[in-house]
């Protein structure tokens, strides 16, 4: 049987869920070049989340960090997808994947993008005040990386 690497695995996986991407897309905010560490890995995420109760919205902001290799003609094409889970304490949880192609070779030079979104109330069981906290992916599409982190949601009138 012939061993296949995941850089020259044909398959892209997309992660469970609904996608939710929003209309407005990415804001460019600036760039960062790291002079001595070159990596193909994804940096996390930096995401805040706040739960209006008034609206019953959960909004999202999130502050990535994306290859140059992986912006055409100063565009990123990502998707952001919404995933419900079922903790081990039987409590239903929001995950959010934002998805988008990673090349696969070093960079040093990475733009920084703003994405604001938020979560869709009507594919998610729990009831959006209930939630503590959500997690937050970024997912390669090919099998190779994905890094994520968890954010407290934070309540307001």
């Amino acid at each position: 049987m012939e061993k296949i690497t995941p850089t020259e695995c044909p398959v892209i996986i997309y992660p469970p869920g609904t996608d939710i991407t929003p209309i407005e897309g990415a804001n460019s905010i600036g760039n960062v070049t790291f002079q001595e560490t070159k990596s193909i890995e994804i940096l996390a995420p930096y995401v805040e989340a706040y739960y209006s109760a008034r609206e019953n919205t959960l909004t999202m902001n999130a502050i990535i960090y994306v290859a140059a290799e992986a912006i055409k003609n100063e565009v990123l094409d990502y998707s952001i997808i919404q995933n419900t889970y079922i903790d081990i304490e039987g409590q239903a949880q929001l995950q959010f994947f934002i998805v988008y192609n990673q090349p696969e070779e070093l960079s040093g030079d990475l733009f920084i993008y703003e994405i604001i979104f938020q979560a869709d109330s009507n594919i998610f069981i729990g009831g959006l005040s209930n939630l503590t906290s959500i997690q937050t992916f970024l997912w390669d599409i090919d099998p190779v990386t994905s890094r994520g982190t968890e954010t407290a949601v934070k309540s307001g009138a």
